[in-house]
């Protein structure tokens, strides 16, 4: 099952026997784990829940075949796997473990599927996969906690918030966390808002250039580069960052020149799933020759200057007003 299944499972306090948790997506996982927790009446959970690491095969039957004291189940929270252990009898001990017992095996990342017990609840259907989350669901994520915390975020901020840091939903809570923060109840989180508050607020500045460039806006683009290098000391940092940006567009052009749509291009590139659409989508509108020049001028700033001065500054503003967006 995956991660949406389990939260229906655990709202509809339907949670019964054991269950692997396992995937890439910690934070998901993480809250996974907190709802289940509430299963239990916090004014029993002393009594009622144990939490164990790596623990040996008598520590985890001991906490399963313990009863539940004024209640009618017991959570035990298994997390990670002990080496040595005996598999195939820890996975035939969870068939008829007690029935007021639920246990969920927290795997960081992936798990083994070799291991017999990953096998046995992979074929129960008790194995529940946290992926990363599609970006449709990280935006409704986005919007859905601002609003609980007071703050106003529409969709097209949350997908250049998430544009901007990634799919990681600890770094995407984190980086929100200080949007909310900034704003204050009643506030809205806006482009200039995440421009100034996220951990890349310069990547966030030089995509926003970017976009205004692939759109035909050059004038647009150049005053937003001309803002960028007012540190002028910054040049060889920016050049080096579009250099990035169009070698990944160049990459996703080849691609597309082989054959692929623009979305399959992306899924084959790797890094954020979004910026790879973003650049293979406006990768279309030029050649692959003319991107490998754009990108080997872009190179060239770094490799012809010494310093970050006045030479860095006018080659990148050459660069950029010169070619034929």
């Amino acid at each position: 099952m995956n991660h949406n299944d389990f939260f229906k499972l655990i709202a509809a306090d339907g949670l019964r026997g054991a269950y692997l948790l396992q995937g890439e997506e910690e934070f998901v996982k993480a809250s996974a784990l907190k709802a289940a927790e509430k299963l239990i009446p916090e004014d029993f959970r002393a009594f009622n829940m144990s939490v164990l690491y790596e623990p040996d095969a008598d520590a985890l039957t001991e906490a399963c075949e313990t009863l539940p004291l004024f209640g009618d189940r017991r959570l035990v929270v298994c997390n990670g796997l002990a080496s040595g252990l005996d598999y195939p009898k820890l996975a035939d001990y969870i068939q008829k473990m007690p029935e007021s017992s639920i246990l969920l095996i927290n795997i960081k990342g992936a798990a083994d599927s070799k291991n017999s017990l990953v096998k046995r609840l992979r074929s129960d259907g008790r194995e529940v996969e946290f992926d990363e989350l599609p970006l449709s669901d990280i935006i409704k994520w986005c919007m859905k906690t601002a609003n609980k915390q007071g703050a106003v975020l529409d969709s097209d901020t949350a997908r250049t918030f998430a544009g901007l840091v990634g799919t990681d939903m600890t770094a995407i809570s984190n980086e929100l966390q200080k949007l909310i923060d900034t704003v204050g109840p009643g506030g809205t989180i806006t482009r200039d808002t995440i421009s100034r508050c996220t951990v890349g607020s310069i990547e966030f500045q030089v995509f926003a250039m970017i976009d205004c460039f692939t759109a035909g806006k050059v004038r647009d683009g150049m005053r937003a580069l001309h803002g960028l290098l007012e540190d002028r000391d910054a040049a060889l940092g920016i050049a080096s960052f579009l250099e990035s940006r169009f070698k990944l567009m160049l990459e996703g052009r080849k691609l597309m020149d082989g054959g692929l749509s623009a979305q399959t291009a992306a899924a084959k590139l790797e890094g954020n799933r979004y910026a790879n659409t973003k650049a293979c989508t406006a990768a279309k509108k030029y050649s692959s020759a003319k991107l490998a020049e754009l990108v080997g001028n872009l190179a060239n700033v770094g490799y012809g200057v010494v310093s970050g001065g006045a030479a860095a500054v006018d080659a990148l503003e050459k660069i950029m007003a010169g070619f034929e967006w």
